[in-house]
């Protein structure tokens, strides 16, 4: 359930809390689910691109806070997710999710200059109290755009979404189900309800998920200093 955080002359500035099933798909068994998938419904298709932020000094260390400036159509919102540790695996991630609604012309702002450790303080103040947070400057390390499919599956769920990603001269595919944004509060009862939903397509169709996902932005800075490495 989002909470507005009104400021005086200040963006509206929205947190949550996320819980996700994530599967990493190959593209074969991306073909087979969108095909399965779509003669039951209406799909729609939205296209995002993400820019992701980490530290000059050491961006591929794990962060306890992970930052992205999404466009989305003509909106353009300031990210940060931080992981619940204990409530986190393979496939289920569940994060503290704050949002920022930026101008473009000062998302692109940001993106060619940074976000400095001052900005992250007036932007989150909150965020960075409740969890003992101390911000550090941040650059842009580059974009990732991602094609996604929506389709309603189950009543009172959320639609399943398949996202093509592309990044860096790859692609890759993965399967995501954010199963907050249509309930209140989340039941053990639903979790499970949709884990086997999957679980029972999934073996319906002989899916087998490509190995545990990691979020995006790790896959995208892995990939451009693996990149590096070989140069």
């Amino acid at each position: 359930m989002s909470i507005n955080i009104k400021r005086p002359g200040r963006r509206k500035l929205l947190s949550n809390t996320e819980t996700e099933l994530k599967y990493l798909l190959s593209r074969k068994d991306f073909h087979c689910l969108y095909h399965h998938l779509q003669p039951n419904n209406n799909i729609s298709l939205i296209r995002q691109v993400n820019y992701y932020f980490a530290s000059p000094d050491s961006p591929l260390t794990r962060s306890p806070i992970n930052i992205r400036i999404r466009f989305l159509g003509e909106k353009s919102e300031l990210t940060c997710k931080i992981p619940i540790v204990n409530q986190t695996t393979d496939v289920l991630q569940n994060s503290y999710e704050y949002n920022r609604q930026f101008s473009r012309k000062e998302a692109l702002h940001t993106i060619k200059d940074g976000l400095s450790a001052k900005a992250q303080t007036e932007f989150f103040p909150e965020m960075l109290r409740n969890h003992s947070l101390q911000p550090t400057d941040l650059i842009c390390y580059g974009h990732l755009r991602t094609a996604r499919f929506h389709f309603p599956v189950k009543d009172g769920f959320s639609p399943v979404l398949l996202d093509v990603n592309a990044y860096l001269g790859t692609f890759d595919y993965e399967l995501e189900w954010e199963l907050d944004l249509l309930q209140n509060k989340l039941q053990p009862k639903q979790l499970q309800q949709a884990d086997t939903f999957l679980k029972e397509l999934f073996q319906k169709l002989n899916i087998s998920p490509a190995g545990s996902l990691k979020p995006k932005r790790v896959r995208f800075l892995e990939r451009l200093f693996s990149l590096r490495s070989i140069r």
